[in-house]
């Protein structure tokens, strides 16, 4: 099984990456990645420099490259990573960013729930759980429905396989 990191934060998410999105496109190629998945916070700004180092590797060798965003929502609902399908659905994603933007002041995208589902056509969507408890997520998961995916992820706190059982 091929590994793939999905939720890559770049310095375009403003305090939470510090890495280019060029950088992580050139070691995702040099550890062999099959794929990385660019999904900065209530943004599409990082994809643009990731896409254009992704053209000037050896397309031989190069990752495929996933372009979404980490949506970070005002409304209690969990971070949800959004991948779209096709060109249609980038639209649709970059209208739901836009939408959150215009709320906030400059720097801000003020996002809730009802937004997604308004602009949700032609997104994948992986569900990022806060919580030690899943089955708080059940009500969103049947929300969201079909191309929903739960995420999980390693914490290293010696309580990985048991969290990781209890997500699936």
């Amino acid at each position: 099984m091929s590994y793939v990191e999905l939720a890559v934060t770049t310095n375009f998410s403003f305090l939470r990456g510090a890495s280019h999105p060029q950088e992580f496109v050139v070691q995702a190629q040099s550890l062999g990645y099959p794929a990385i998945g660019i999904a900065d916070r209530n943004t599409l700004a990082g994809v643009v420099r990731a896409y254009d180092q992704w053209k000037q590797l050896d397309a031989a060798s190069r990752p495929r490259l996933l372009i979404g965003a980490r949506l970070v929502f005002r409304d209690g609902t969990p971070d949800i990573l959004a991948y779209p399908k096709d060109r249609k659905a980038y639209g649709w994603l970059s209208r739901l960013i836009s939408v959150g933007k215009l709320r906030g002041k400059k720097g801000e995208c003020l996002l809730d729930l009802q937004d997604l589902l308004t602009w949700r056509r032609g997104l994948l969507l992986i569900v990022m759980p806060p919580t030690a408890n899943p089955q708080t997520l059940l009500p969103l998961l049947k929300i969201l429905g079909r191309d929903t995916w739960l995420a999980a992820s390693m914490l290293y706190t010696g309580e990985d396989r048991r969290r990781l059982n209890a997500l699936q």
